[in-house]
C-alpha cells in the first residue's frame, strides 16, 4: 500500500517529468529561432525523452492502483543569452530533477515501499546519464573557447543525435 504523502510526491514527480519536457520544448524554439538546427533537435528528442518518463510515472501509479494528478505546467524559461546558458539550464533542471527523484526515493525507503524503490531505481541511473550528457556538452563548449565555427560543428554533432 502507497501511503497518501508518497503518492503526492509521485504525482509531483510526474508532473516534474512533464514540465521538463516544456522546458526543452522551449529551449528547442530558441535554437529553431536562431536557426540552431542541430541544438534544437537534440533538444526535441530531449523533450521526447521527458514526455516518455512522465509516462513510466503514469503508468506505475495506473499500476499501483493511485490516481494521476495533471496539474498546470509553469512557463519555462525561454529567452537565453548564448548557446552555453542554454545548456547551463538544461544542467541545472536535470540536477533539480535528480535531487526530486532522491527525495522520492528517500521517502519510498522510509516508507518501505519497496516497488516503489524498484521502479524509481531506473530513475535513479538515468539522471546519472542525464547530467552527464548536458556536463559533457558545457566542457565541449568550454573547450571551444568561443570559436564560432567549433559552436557550429557541434550544432552538426548534436543534430545527429537518434534517441
Amino acid at each position: 500500500m502507497i501511503s497518501k504523502d508518497l503518492e503526492k510526491l509521485l504525482n509531483e514527480q510526474y508532473n516534474l517529468e512533464l514540465a521538463s519536457g516544456h522546458a526543452y520544448l522551449a529551449m528547442m524554439a530558441w535554437f529553431q529561432d536562431k536557426s540552431w538546427d542541430g541544438f534544437a533537435h537534440f533538444m526535441k528528442l530531449q523533450a521526447e525523452e521527458e514526455y516518455e518518463h512522465a509516462c513510466k510515472f503514469f503508468d506505475f501509479m495506473g499500476d499501483t492502483g493511485l490516481r494521476t494528478i495533471v496539474d498546470a505546467m509553469p512557463k519555462p524559461e525561454a529567452d537565453f543569452a548564448s548557446v552555453r546558458k542554454v545548456f547551463e539550464a538544461a544542467l541545472k533542471h536535470e540536477q533539480d530533477v535528480t535531487a526530486a527523484i532522491h527525495h522520492l526515493y528517500d521517502k519510498a525507503l522510509e516508507e518501505k515501499s519497496f516497488e516503489t524503490m524498484e521502479f524509481l531505481h531506473w530513475f535513479l541511473k538515468e539522471q546519472v546519464e542525464e547530467e552527464d550528457t548536458m556536463q559533457t556538452i558545457l566542457d565541449k563548449i568550454d573547450q571551444l573557447d568561443g570559436s564560432d565555427y567549433g559552436i557550429y560543428i557541434l550544432d552538426k554533432e548534436l543534430g545527429q543525435r537518434e534517441e
